[in-house]
C-alpha cells in the first residue's frame, strides 16, 4: 500500500529541512508497475557492446548521436505528422517511429548496422503509426548499411533508404514541458525488457535552470542536474521519507537507481508527442517518459530554480 501526502511544493518542503535524505530506494525490490512487458534477447552479434550490460565500451562513430529522418524512399513513406528518430548511446540504440519506442544493443561495424533484437513498448496508436512501427523494426533488423557524412546519416538495405539529420536535444527541450514516467527498461546479458508503468501511479520529472524536481510515485524530491547534449549529471538529490511498498515502492527504487551520477538521455518524437529516455550510469536500467504539460506544473515557483513540486 502506498502512503501519500500533498504538499505545496517539493522544494518548499525540502528546503524547510523536513524529512531529507540522499536519494536512495525504499520499498520492495523489482521493476515498476503492473503494466505490459516486452522483452528481447540481446543480439547474438559478437562485440563489446553485446558482451557488457553497460554497453559503455561502445566505440562506434554513431555513438552519442541522435538523428531524425528527413527522407524515406523505397517501399515506405513517412506517415503524416510523425517523426522517425534514432539515438545511439553507450552501445544501445533507441528508435521511435511515432508510436512505440524500441531499444536494445547495436553494433556498427564495417559500415553495417546490426540491431536484430529490440524490445518495444506496447502502446496502441492509429493504423498508420502502427504500420510505421512495424516497418522500422523490420528495417533495423535487416542489417542496413550506413554512411555518416558530417551530421547526415544514411541507412539502406537495398530496398529502402532512410536519410536522417541531427535531432533536437538539450536543456531547451527538457525544460519545455513536464515528463511523465511511462515505462522501465531493464537490460541484462540474457534479456532486454520494457515494462509499462501502472498508469494509476503518479511519477514525473521537471527540469529548470540546472535543477530537477520529481515525484517517484512515493516521495517528492529534487536537486542539481547538469544538462549536456546527451547526458544528465545528477548531483546530491533530496527526497521526502515516506515508506511505500508494492508497485509504488518498486518504481521509486528504479528511479533512485537511474537518477544517480552521469546518465545518458535521448529525446524522440512522433504523433505530436515527445519521448524522453534516461539510461542509468551502468546502462542496465532505463526510464521512458512522455512529455506531459499537466504533471508537476508547480514544480518550480515563479522566479526560482528551486524545486517546489506538488504531488499531482
Amino acid at each position: 500500500m502506498t502512503t501519500g501526502v500533498r504538499v505545496r511544493g517539493v522544494l518548499g518542503l525540502l528546503g524547510a529541512g523536513v524529512l531529507l535524505v540522499g536519494l536512495a530506494a525504499c520499498g520492495s525490490s523489482g521493476t515498476a508497475g503492473s503494466g505490459g512487458t516486452t522483452s528481447a534477447s540481446p543480439t547474438g552479434a559478437s562485440g563489446s557492446a553485446a558482451s557488457s550490460p553497460s554497453g559503455r565500451v561502445g566505440g562506434s562513430e554513431l555513438d552519442g548521436a541522435s538523428f531524425v529522418a528527413t527522407e524515406v524512399t523505397g517501399t515506405h513513406t513517412i506517415a503524416p505528422n510523425s517523426t522517425i528518430t534514432l539515438t545511439f548511446e553507450g552501445g544501445s540504440l533507441s528508435a521511435n517511429a511515432g508510436c512505440n519506442t524500441m531499444a536494445g544493443r547495436y553494433l556498427a561495424v564495417g559500415g553495417k548496422l546490426t540491431a536484430p533484437q529490440l524490445a518495444s513498448t506496447m502502446m496502441a496508436c492509429d493504423d498508420a503509426l502502427m504500420a510505421q512501427d512495424t516497418w522500422l523494426a523490420a528495417f533495423l533488423a535487416s542489417g542496413p548499411t550506413y554512411t555518416l557524412d558530417g551530421d547526415t546519416l544514411t541507412l539502406t538495405n537495398g530496398t529502402d533508404t532512410v536519410v536522417l539529420g541531427p535531432a533536437p536535444s538539450g536543456a531547451q527541450v527538457l525544460e519545455s514541458t513536464g515528463w511523465k514516467v511511462t515505462d522501465v527498461q531493464t537490460i541484462t546479458d540474457q534479456a532486454n525488457t520494457m515494462t509499462a508503468v501502472d498508469p494509476t501511479l503518479s511519477a514525473w520529472m521537471r527540469f529548470q535552470d540546472g535543477e530537477v524536481a520529481f515525484n517517484n510515485s512515493c516521495n517528492l524530491g529534487g536537486g542539481p542536474v547538469e544538462i549536456g547534449d546527451d547526458t544528465l549529471t545528477f548531483g546530491a538529490l533530496r527526497t521526502t521519507l515516506i515508506f511505500c511498498d508494492g508497485p509504488s515502492g518498486q518504481l521509486e527504487q528504479t528511479m533512485s537507481a537511474v537518477l544517480q551520477g552521469e546518465t545518458t538521455y535521448s529525446i524522440t518524437s512522433g504523433g505530436g508527442t515527445r519521448f524522453l529516455r534516461i539510461m542509468s550510469a551502468d546502462g542496465t536500467t532505463g526510464l521512458g517518459l512522455t512529455a506531459d504539460d499537466t504533471v508537476g506544473p508547480d514544480a518550480f515557483p515563479s522566479g526560482s530554480a528551486t524545486p517546489t513540486t506538488t504531488s499531482g
